[in-house]
């Protein structure tokens, strides 16, 4: 039961905060590969479950906390529409595991109308890319860490 908590752990993390997978999987030293594939995982799993169930949470958050649809823009609804405008789905997936969360990614896909199709793509790939980037980088510079230390002791 014990040996599952670590990828467990890397698993969730993943689903709320995307950098954080990475980083757990080479601390706890599960390797390159189990921990792209649980930190892709982990935000796919919200994705999914945010593009397939958007309308019901947005009922809930609307009866909930009595949250009225705001007809303003705002500075940060302007910039998220220009990012929008500019880059469309592949934009707004590229910078959610590095920028965003795979929670605010998701939900603004998901309220500019995205289809659902090309929400898990992009985020998919996205996904991938950036746990394999993070993951490549924690463990070489963990390696050269830990090879530092030994020398100077």
């Amino acid at each position: 039961m014990i040996e599952i908590i670590p990828y467990f752990t890397v698993y969730v993390s993943s689903a709320v905060r995307f950098f954080l997978g990475p980083a757990l999987g080479i601390g706890f030293g599960l390797g390159i590969g189990p921990t792209i594939l649980l930190t892709t995982a982990g935000m796919m799993s919200t994705v999914f479950f945010i593009t397939f169930f958007s309308h019901i949470i947005q009922i809930f958050i609307q009866h909930f906390f009595s949250i009225k649809k705001n007809k303003k823009f705002t500075s940060r609804t302007r910039r998220f529409i220009k990012i929008w405008k500019y880059s469309g789905v592949k934009g707004i997936a590229f910078i959610t595991p590095i920028v965003l969360s795979p929670v605010i990614g998701a939900l603004l896909l998901n309220a500019v109308g995205a289809k659902k199709k090309e929400i898990i793509k992009w985020m998919l790939l996205s996904a991938l890319l950036w746990a394999s980037i993070e993951s490549a980088l924690f463990y070489f510079l963990g390696n050269s860490w830990n090879m530092l230390t030994s020398i100077i002791e």
